[in-house]
């Protein structure tokens, strides 16, 4: 399955911001949703994935017909 993550949508803007202030790049934020622990928000149904020191909160969609991953960064954390 191929794993897919949308940097143009209105949310990941945030995200986007705060991997800068913390100096975490893209390629960080790949190996944390591939193999982070995850864990689900129960409030708001995002997937929190935990790596190394930090977190990635963000929402996930599969698309079965087109084997496609679409991942949605919303914010990250430093823990």
């Amino acid at each position: 399955m191929n794993l897919k993550i949308n940097w143009n949508h209105k949310r990941a803007k945030h995200a986007i911001e705060r991997m800068w202030l913390r100096g975490i790049s893209r390629k960080d934020i790949v190996n944390a949703i591939q193999r982070g622990q995850k864990r689900i928000q129960k409030k708001t149904n995002l997937i929190e994935a935990f790596h190394s020191y930090y977190s990635v909160v963000y929402s996930e969609y599969f698309f079965k017909k087109n084997e496609i991953h679409k991942v949605y960064p919303v914010t990250v954390k430093i823990w």
